[in-house]
């Protein structure tokens, strides 16, 4: 291990830790945070979005700063233990930690619209960690990436699996919900963890894929196969995120019952689009998990990014026309 930043992830580690303690015990007290920015620290720590799989986040940052402090301080003690296995697992964590903080920074600023300094102390202290974990591996990055490949190949498609699975299970239980044709609170809730899981598998997916792709660089560049499913994987990316900014915080208030005509028609526009978009990451993950699977494929980018979009118009039409007849069921 080399000492200098093996000893700067500790001190990042255990301020994360402190800083996650804080406000879980200003949460237990019931106590406002003093946000240092003056923005409005409450509304983000006591949100929807404050808790994974039910878990508060600031349980999650404690366990994960307390690991990394202790690993590597038993790593400074006992330096023979830094071998490949255990540096990588180490990374894995780092990597994970960093695209949670972005992806909870990202909800900060889109979907609760109101910023926590604190929440973003904490996401500086993992990019820090993130940082110097990938640039001052005694081992070196990319050749601990090329040394785990197979590992890596078992975790992108574990990825793929959960992703896959989460969208059709959310789909199911989308029209299986709406047999009364309206979203309960609890139904509303049962989506969202759903989309928790397909974020986790879309960070597992593309977190593997970068590790996978690092290695490689040149000959999956003149893949078409692979940029085909960095093309699907980007849409996947993109179509979340309005999923989880429209769809989610109005899953409760669809209705397809008698409303205002101002009400009807803005609820109406959103309907559509609830299908068209479950229809885009329902096909958008089969894509990527069947690409994953084919050995090779015969076909350049335009043939086969064309065929993605010829089945993705497919099953967008076929969402439209499901919407439409529960719509007249309705009337």
């Amino acid at each position: 291990m080399v000492l200098v930043p093996t000893l700067l992830i500790i001190l990042a580690a255990l301020a994360g830790l402190a800083l996650a303690g804080y406000i879980h015990r200003k949460k237990r007290q019931a106590k406002p945070l003093v946000c240092p920015l003056k923005a409005d620290c409450e509304s983000v720590v006591h949100s929807e979005f404050s808790r994974f799989f039910g878990i508060p986040i600031e349980i999650l940052g404690m366990a994960y700063y307390a690991l990394l402090a202790v690993s590597y301080s038993i790593l400074i003690v006992f330096p023979a233990l830094a071998i490949p296995v255990i540096v990588f697992v180490l990374l894995t964590l780092t990597c994970a930690a960093f695209l949670f903080s972005l992806y909870l920074t990202f909800i900060q600023a889109f979907a609760i619209k109101q910023w926590c300094s604190w929440c973003l102390v904490s996401a500086m202290l993992c990019t820090i960690i993130f940082v110097l974990t990938t640039t001052s591996s005694a081992l070196g990055f990319v050749p601990l990436l090329a040394h785990n490949r197979e590992l890596l190949l078992v975790i992108h498609l574990f990825g793929l699996v959960l992703g896959l699975g989460g969208a059709i299970i959310t789909d199911i239980l989308f029209f299986r919900f709406l047999r009364d044709l309206r979203i309960s609170v609890f139904e509303a809730d049962v989506m969202r963890t759903l989309s928790q899981v397909i974020w986790l598998g879309l960070a597992i997916l593309v977190m593997s894929g970068v590790g996978n792709y690092l290695p490689q660089m040149d000959g999956l560049n003149a893949s078409a196969k692979f940029l085909v499913k960095v093309t699907v994987v980007t849409v996947i990316l993109i179509n979340g995120a309005f999923l989880n900014l429209v769809i989610s915080p109005r899953l409760v208030s669809m209705s397809f019952g008698a409303l205002p005509p101002d009400k009807a028609v803005k609820m109406a526009r959103f309907r559509r689009l609830a299908f068209a978009l479950g229809a885009i990451s329902f096909t958008s993950w089969y894509t990527a998990f069947v690409l994953g699977l084919m050995p090779a494929v015969p076909l350049g980018y335009g043939p086969l990014l064309s065929i993605y979009l010829l089945v993705l118009a497919v099953t967008v039409t076929g969402s439209q026309i499901m919407e439409r007849r529960l719509r007249r069921s309705a009337g």
